[in-house]
This record gives C-alpha cells, sequence and structure tokens, in this order.
C-alpha cells in the first residue's frame, strides 16, 4: 500500500507511505490517496481528517523515475496524475469537517497543493518547502498556484517559483503557510491533541465556516455578509449553541452532539 489509513476513535489519518522514495507521487500512490480522501469526506463517523507522510518527509512531489517512463511525453502521465490529485485538493478544501497537515520534512513538487489544502497545518522544525518545478521543466500542478497565493501573495509565489526558494520552518510560519511549529519528535503528539479538539468541536459550525471561507474569494462584499448573516443565524438556532451557551454559563467545557 502506498498510503496507510488509522483511525483513533473518530479522528483519520492519512500517511502517504512510500519512505523509502520521500513519499514521492506515483500514479499508484494518486489513486489510493483520491479514494482514501473521498471516503473520509463521505464518512459521517470521521470528525476531522489529518494528511502526513511517513519517514523523512512529508512528499518529494511527483515521482521522476515513473516520469522518466513516459519520456518523451511525461505530460501524459501529468495528466493523468493531476485529475487525481486536484480531486483530492478540492475535496480537502471543501469537504464538510477539518483538515490537519501534518507536515514532516521536505515538501515540494507536486504535493504542494495537498500539503496545503488544510485548515491547520502543523510542521516541525526540521520541515522545508520548496517548488522545484522548473528544475524539471514543467508548470506548478496539484493545486498550488491556487492555494500559494490566497495563503502568501502573490509576490511570495512567485519568489518560490522563479526565485527557486526554499523556506525553512520559521519561514514558513513567518510567511503563514503553517500554523504552528513543533520540535521534531513531537508532531505526531500534536497533531493529534489537535484533531481531536477539532473532532470534539460543533460540527455543522465548522462546516459552514469552511464554506464560508473558501467563497469569500469569489463573493461579492454584499453577497459574503449575506451568507455570513445567515450561516450565524442558522448556527445560534441550533442544538450546537444551545450547549455552547449554556456550558459557558455553567461554567463547564462544552459536549457537543
Amino acid at each position: 500500500m502506498t498510503i496507510l489509513i488509522n483511525n483513533i476513535d473518530n479522528v483519520q489519518i492519512i500517511s502517504l507511505n512510500r519512505p523509502e522514495k520521500l513519499n514521492a507521487i506515483t500514479l499508484e500512490m494518486a489513486t489510493e490517496l483520491n479514494e482514501a480522501i473521498q471516503n473520509a469526506a463521505n464518512n459521517s463517523g470521521i470528525k476531522c481528517l489529518v494528511i502526513t507522510g511517513n519517514g523523512r518527509a512529508f512528499s518529494s512531489g511527483g515521482d521522476v523515475d515513473e516520469m522518466g517512463e513516459y519520456l518523451p511525453k511525461a505530460g501524459d502521465l501529468f495528466y493523468k496524475l493531476t485529475e487525481l490529485i486536484h480531486h483530492s485538493f478540492s475535496t480537502l478544501l471543501t469537504m464538510p469537517k477539518p483538515v490537519i497537515n501534518s507536515l514532516n520534512g521536505i515538501i515540494a513538487g507536486g504535493a504542494l497543493g495537498i500539503a496545503l489544502a488544510g485548515d491547520y497545518r502543523i510542521a516541525n522544525k526540521s520541515t522545508k518547502l520548496l517548488s522545484a518545478h522548473f528544475k524539471r521543466g514543467f508548470v506548478p500542478a496539484g493545486g498550488a498556484t491556487y492555494i500559494l497565493p490566497r495563503l502568501i501573495g502573490l509576490a511570495k509565489t512567485q519568489t518560490l517559483f522563479f526565485g527557486g526558494k526554499t523556506l525553512n520552518s520559521d519561514e514558513m510560519l513567518e510567511w503563514g503557510l503553517v500554523h504552528e511549529i513543533v520540535d521534531d519528535g513531537k508532531l505526531e503528539k500534536r497533531t493529534l491533541q489537535m484533531a481531536k479538539e477539532l473532532a470534539a468541536g460543533p460540527t455543522n459550525a465548522i462546516a459552514e465556516t469552511k464554506k464560508l471561507l473558501i467563497d469569500s474569494d469569489t463573493l461579492s462584499l454584499t453577497e459574503e455578509l449575506a451568507r455570513e448573516r445567515e450561516k450565524n443565524k442558522n448556527s445560534g438556532n441550533s442544538g450546537d449553541a444551545v450547549e455552547g451557551i449554556k456550558a459557558f454559563i455553567e461554567k463547564r467545557e462544552p459536549k457537543f452532539e
């Protein structure tokens, strides 16, 4: 198996699992990853999804050895790969449950989109991120040209692509690519702690917030505020809001259903 799936209560962890190849993405891995992500999105028993990589890397991007098998038409492989990776990327952004990216080691190339599509991103101190697309002679894909300008702006994205800059974990935090850095060896523990907190949260409010955020780029100010107002009202009339408000008044932690 090129991926591993581990369920801990209502948290699911999907791990890229080609550590000997720095989790380079093959067509087989992209197929298995997409299937796992779609299943997680549709499984009501899963309240939080974690994406990570085994070994010394989250992922080094596309598998160059597999690309070599398609020469001189490596683009034909890319076209198959991107259909799967883009489907995974879109689902991570839009699924009605929180996604945590637990980022270890190297993140490069075609793995950038998957690595950054989560709602909360935690890296260890040794994590590094780079594009590397131009070194292999092709256009970035996998969602990178969508997610990077939205997270860090056009100029910094250009620095990654055209300037060939490699970011260390401190720079990733400073630029807004990750939300937290933890010491090496503590990433798994912190990720699971955060995942359990989100899994115990108000499911519907989290789902609607994700949708409001992703739609904010395409809606006008008036449209976004109207939708925000409506969703805020709906959540305020929900059982989760009743529990949250009562818990505050009663000076206890809420227990959302």
